[in-house]
């Protein structure tokens, strides 16, 4: 068995289910001798006058995370109620780890959020609402940035840490079914990948990348988009290799964390190739 990430422990977010593209990223990570945090939404302390309906949703929300990461990683994973959108939180999340004397050399980013799409709908770009707009760049690329910065601050990420984060094709191009509002959220994730590269490379050698995968449905966030599915075919179909597999994208993203690889800056493709078409 290849134990290149042996002895390293690595933070994994965005979990949801059994066939979240980070659960079966966290598997490979453990397959190759990894230690995993995972971070899952939930509700905390710092959650303030939420409704009934809210709190039910979070609590249903985490119990899922939980369940799903002890069944299909095992009991000794460590996890941690994450909201991203409240500062306090993420910082409860550094402090936790500062308290257990962890040393986090990778840290994978897979959240995003768009309200922008319901019920299997996405709003055209024209109708969408400044709240909406600011939502999707606050979950989707912002939190890259406020949980690296909360790590760094409290020194948890090595000398050499690597950090990936999950964009899509659709934060550089109109793509075949309606990205729209969350592929601005993606292009503006890219750009803080290329930012903190150079700031974090320069300061502690710390690696920053980011993948753009394959349409993929398996999941709850993929299937909500509006014409994945044909997207899902069309790619398949155009794509000199065919649509990568979740399995493809997890092995990149451990090749990514191991240690000393001197690759950083990148948005890598694994999609068969379909980003090389006209």
């Amino acid at each position: 068995m290849n134990q290149t990430l042996k002895g390293r422990t690595v933070i994994i977010t965005g979990i949801t289910d059994a066939s979240s593209l980070a659960l079966i990223i966290a598997k490979e990570c453990k397959d190759q001798g990894a230690k995993l945090i995972c971070t899952g939404l939930g509700k905390t302390p710092f959650h303030k006058n939420l409704s009934e309906n809210s709190i039910n949703f979070l609590d249903r929300t985490y119990s899922d995370f939980q369940n799903t990461v002890k069944q299909e990683l095992g009991e000794d994973v460590v996890t941690f109620p994450l909201d991203v959108t409240i500062q306090e939180s993420i910082d409860s999340f550094a402090d936790f780890l500062l308290e257990k004397k962890e040393t986090i050399h990778s840290l994978l980013h897979s959240i995003a959020m768009d309200k922008t799409i319901r019920q299997g709908k996405v709003k055209p770009i024209m109708t969408v609402s400044r709240e909406e707009f600011m939502d999707a760049m606050n979950v989707s690329s912002f939190s890259l940035l406020a949980i690296v910065q909360s790590l760094y601050n409290r020194n948890l990420l090595v000398k050499g840490a690597s950090i990936v984060a999950l964009s899509y094709l659709g934060a550089e191009k109109v793509v075949i079914h309606p990205y729209k509002n969350i592929g601005v959220a993606k292009a503006a994730l890219e750009r803080l990948v290329k930012e903190m590269a150079m700031e974090l490379g320069k300061e502690k050698e710390i690696q920053v990348n980011a993948i753009r995968f394959s349409p993929y449905r398996a999941s709850k966030a993929g299937s909500a988009i509006e014409g994945l599915e044909e997207a899902e075919i069309h790619c398949h179909t155009s794509a000199p290799l065919g649509n990568a597999l979740a399995k493809d994208l997890a092995e990149e993203v451990c090749y990514l964390f191991r240690p000393s690889n001197r690759i950083t800056g990148e948005i890598r493709h694994v999609d068969g190739g379909y980003h090389i078409r006209g």
